[in-house]
């Protein structure tokens, strides 16, 4: 997983006033590790959001598990739907590895006018993994059927890890985000496998979660 440094995109900045003692400390961190009073920072605020469960595209399971999500959108889009890569990765004391990634679209009748189309899938992606953590099941055990009226999956070699978010689910995408965010939404296509989709489909075994 990439740290979090002064070279990332979108940044705010924020004034904080530290006590003498705080910056002389801090700046010392700073410099053994061979970086930027700044970056230093960024490091810490993330570490301490990533363990309280608080950075954004973050879940903490019912079962005390962390996830980190990272999504990377798929330029070679299809003629009726944008979609993305969503990688998810345990965050444990042990390991930092990836135990699942999803492919997830939004059909192009849905998008809002003149909007970043890859945005809106992220939006929703996010939405959707955050509705499942809330509702108590673990986002890297997640599975799809592919429902009657959806497009096939574009990765022929693992086709449960497909979801696409067309007009046979909603007519309006903001009433389906509200939906999720209160909750009153149901998957008829969701399964629940019970295990990790690393184990689940042998990319790794258990043991090898520790090298």
């Amino acid at each position: 997983m990439p740290s979090k440094n002064d070279d990332d995109d979108k940044n705010k900045n924020l004034t904080l006033r530290l006590p003498e003692g705080y910056h002389r400390q801090l700046t010392g961190q700073a410099s053994r590790l061979g970086l930027t009073l700044n970056g230093h920072l960024v490091n810490i605020v993330h570490k301490h959001l990533l363990e309280t469960g608080y950075a954004p595209n973050v879940l903490k399971s019912f079962s005390g598990r962390l996830f980190e999500i990272e999504v990377e959108p798929v330029r070679d889009r299809p003629s009726d739907y944008f979609y993305s890569r969503f990688d998810v990765y345990e965050i444990h004391p042990l390991y930092n590895k990836r135990r699942a990634h999803y492919l997830i679209a939004v059909s192009y009748s849905l998008l809002r006018r003149d909007e970043d189309p890859y945005q809106l899938v992220e939006a929703v992606g996010l939405a959707l993994l955050n509705f499942y953590n809330r509702s108590g099941l673990e986002v890297d055990q997640l599975g799809w059927q592919t429902g009657p009226n959806n497009p096939p999956s574009p990765s022929p070699t693992m086709k449960d890890n497909w979801r696409h978010i067309g007009s046979s689910v909603t007519k309006n995408i903001d009433e389906f985000l509200i939906t999720l965010a209160k909750n009153h939404w149901k998957d008829d296509l969701l399964v629940s496998t019970g295990q990790s989709q690393d184990i689940r489909c042998n990319l790794r075994s258990e043991s090898d979660l520790y090298r």
